[in-house]
């Protein structure tokens, strides 16, 4: 209240003394009715609309959200089913357990929306791996037109500013003094069975937040006890199945291990689940996705651009061993501790100091991925790179001068099958711009119609060049990733190639996901090209294959890629390490397949926490 105001004179009676919405209530309609005149009671009658609608419950008899997306997403009946039963009957907090791949994100962003429109919901919160972050922010884009800010963003202006974040789990727990000071309206936790330790920092953080609504995501609420199902249950409704010994003594019939479910207890006990859990099997569903054919071809490298990819490994290598290794090269602790001196990682390094080496890891990747697209991508990122570094110029810039001699061995390969495949429509993505030009530019010389798809393009133009395509008068697009957004091809195209290849696996399902997807007709073809004996080639065969990702589930993928995480290390710059480490071949080859290894017992973890959430759920 400014200096000079009177006081306004205001009774307020408390039926229930931690009813601070009755409280509101009454202070905005008796401040609005007694004193229609003071200059402020405009206000104090919106807070009193405000108010009031906080009180009384919403109904959501009809949804709005599905007609307002009707363009963006078509959810399947089981998914509305969810949605509705969220809504209705078990806000405001639920756990979202489907199996495995029938899409759990779509369901929480359809919640989210009908919430958002309603007027309920303004302020949310999304935590998940950090593997799966980009893979939330583009989905709540394309299907539910929804800006939410990764953490790591340039534009990211802060946790006490930002309306819409999507953090990771460690810098969740990181940076959780920031989070806590402000209420939420929506929390949404993807793979919320890495919550299940109830001792841990980031389960009691999640607990500790203050939110209107939560939604638990995770295929396995069960991953190796029944007590994860407790913990679960009982962050959504505190109290719910009593203490952890409680629920122990009613259900648990080998405390020791806490595996088994008392046969007498088990329809009790779904029973139970059912107030706060859905859960839909697939075989409960009516998805019915045409097959997948993968391709994976290697060619061996011309001479020139086997010693330029050598010579320019050589440079980044050099590069990479100026930074200090990661905590688990050092086997130091791999869990991050807050200190009164400052925010500290395991090797005692600053903030500042993760923030430097990141920044040299994103350049190194930049450098990389363009050596594996292109000789004419590596020869802008050197040039790039020389402009910023006068000390290294004439090393970089007699690099650069190389790359224009040599001719791609991938190149050939490509025109070679767009030549098997005769007339077939084909999606090529790539990662670099220099590539798509080029591309476009040599397969149009051989008779094809090709133009590129990528992210400098507008909507019209983006909707134009779609129209073109899907209507016959153009048979090619070369795709960026970062253009790839919204693009749906599954009409008349069938057949995709992985011209690079990303290291992040997300993005390698996320371009197939263009054409194979429902209304996909045909089977679809999956081209892989690699360079015989490169990083891209051992990726391919020693680490995808291992897990058979060609072939899994994205729900399913995601779960595995949790398990390869080293705290803020993803699987990109694990297999950079892999490569940047290693002095040989054999060394090398040896490094990405103890990573497949690790992603094998990922997967084999998973499996087993399937069968035990089956068996114990239905």
């Amino acid at each position: 209240m400014q200096r000079g105001q009177s006081s306004l004179p205001v009774s307020i009676t408390f039926s229930d003394p931690y009813d601070v919405r009755d409280a509101l209530l009454q202070v905005a309609r008796q401040t609005a009715l007694a004193h229609p005149t003071h200059p402020n009671a405009h206000r104090w009658y919106a807070l009193n609309l405000r108010a009031q609608a906080f009180r009384t419950p919403p109904s959501f008899d009809t949804l709005l959200a599905p007609r307002v997306l009707y363009d963006r997403v078509r959810p399947h009946p089981y998914q509305l089913r969810v949605v509705e039963q969220v809504l209705r009957e078990k806000a405001p907090a639920a756990i979202l357990a489907d199996e495995v791949g029938l899409g759990k994100t779509i369901e929480a962003g359809l919640i989210y929306k009908e919430l958002a429109l309603r007027g309920i919901v303004r302020t949310a919160l999304v935590l998940a791996p950090k593997a799966l972050l980009s893979q939330w922010q583009e989905e709540l884009r394309e299907h539910f037109d929804e800006d939410f800010v990764l953490t790591d963003e340039k534009r990211f202006k802060g946790f006490d500013a930002e309306e819409r974040i999507i953090c990771s789990l460690p810098q969740f727990v990181r940076s959780f003094e920031k989070l806590a000071t402000r209420p939420w309206d929506l929390v949404i936790v993807d793979e919320a069975h890495l919550l299940a330790n109830p001792a841990s920092k980031r389960r009691r953080s999640v607990g500790s937040l203050r939110a209107r609504w939560r939604l638990l995501l995770t295929a396995t609420p069960i991953s190796n006890r029944l007590t994860d199902l407790y913990s679960l249950i009982d962050l959504v409704r505190p109290g719910m199945l009593g203490t952890q010994r409680e629920f122990e003594d009613e259900y648990v019939s080998d405390p020791g291990t806490a595996r088994i479910l008392k046969p007498q207890k088990a329809d009790q006990l779904r029973s139970t689940v059912r107030q706060v859990m859905c859960r839909t099997r697939r075989d409960e569903t009516d998805i019915a996705f045409s097959g997948r054919v993968v391709h994976t071809r290697a060619v061996e490298a011309t001479p020139a651009e086997d010693a330029l990819i050598s010579d320019v490994t050589d440079y980044l290598r050099r590069l990479y061993r100026r930074i200090p290794p990661p905590a688990w090269r050092t086997g130091e602790a791999k869990k991050r501790t807050r200190s009164a001196r400052g925010d500290k990682d395991d090797t005692g390094a600053t903030t500042t100091a993760r923030l430097n080496r990141g920044a040299v890891i994103r350049e190194i990747m930049a450098l990389q991925q363009s050596l594996s697209s292109s000789p004419r991508a590596i020869e802008q990122s050197l040039r790039r790179r020389a402009e910023r570094h006068p000390d290294e110029q004439a090393m970089l810039l007699a690099l650069a001068d190389r790359c224009r001699q040599v001719e791609s061995a991938k190149e050939r390969l490509l025109l070679d099958v767009l030549d098997e495949i005769t007339t077939e429509p084909a999606l090529i993505f790539t990662l670099r711009l220099e590539t798509a030009a080029h591309l476009r530019d040599i397969i149009a010389a051989r008779g094809r119609t090709a133009e590129c798809y990528i992210g400098a393009l507008n909507r019209e133009e983006r909707e134009s060049l779609v129209e073109r395509f899907t209507g016959g008068a153009v048979d090619t697009l070369i795709a960026t990733d970062a253009g790839a957004e919204g693009l749906n091809l599954q009409q008349r195209c069938h057949v995709v190639f992985n011209y690079d290849l990303h290291w992040n696996p997300m993005r390698i399902e996320q371009r197939i996901g263009r054409i194979h997807r429902l209304g996909q007709e045909q089977e679809v073809v999956v081209y892989n090209f690699a360079l015989r004996d490169t990083i891209d080639d051992y990726v391919l065969r020693l680490l995808y294959q291992k897990i058979n990702l060609f072939t899994m589930t994205i729900g399913a993928l995601e779960t595995v890629l949790t398990e390869v995480q080293e705290g803020e290390l993803d699987l990109e710059e694990r297999i950079l390490d892999a490569l940047l480490h290693s002095d040989t071949p054999d060394q090398l080859a040896q490094e990405i397949e103890t990573l497949g290894e690790t992603l094998g017992d990922g997967l084999q973890r998973q499996r087993y926490a399937e069968s035990l959430t089956t068996g114990v759920l239905g």
